[in-house]
């Protein structure tokens, strides 16, 4: 079962693969505040520390809103990802 990991608060949470990363961060309580939870908001950009490749792509609205952020390669926004195995991030 993938496991996605708070660097900041050394929190970590299973997730089942394929899942909601949004879901298992919620339920194991590490810490990333969500907002519209529909990628426009970005109250939960979360910088991938290492995994990026066990994240789903990005949406078209997620691109769009990390686009107007001038957001790096290594941020997503949690509430559109789908975790496929181990990630780790910090806030």
């Amino acid at each position: 079962m993938p496991k996605i990991t708070n660097t900041s608060s050394g929190t970590s949470a299973d997730c089942e693969e394929g899942g909601s990363f949004r879901e298992a961060a919620q339920a194991g309580g590490l810490g990333i505040p969500f907002g519209c939870e529909n990628g426009i908001c970005s109250t939960c950009l979360i910088k991938i520390g290492s995994g990026m490749e066990n994240l789903s792509e990005r949406t078209d609205q997620e691109e769009m809103t990390l686009d107007a952020r001038g957001a790096d390669d290594n941020v997503r926004l949690a509430c559109q990802c789908k975790v496929n195995g181990d990630v780790s991030f910090e806030q």
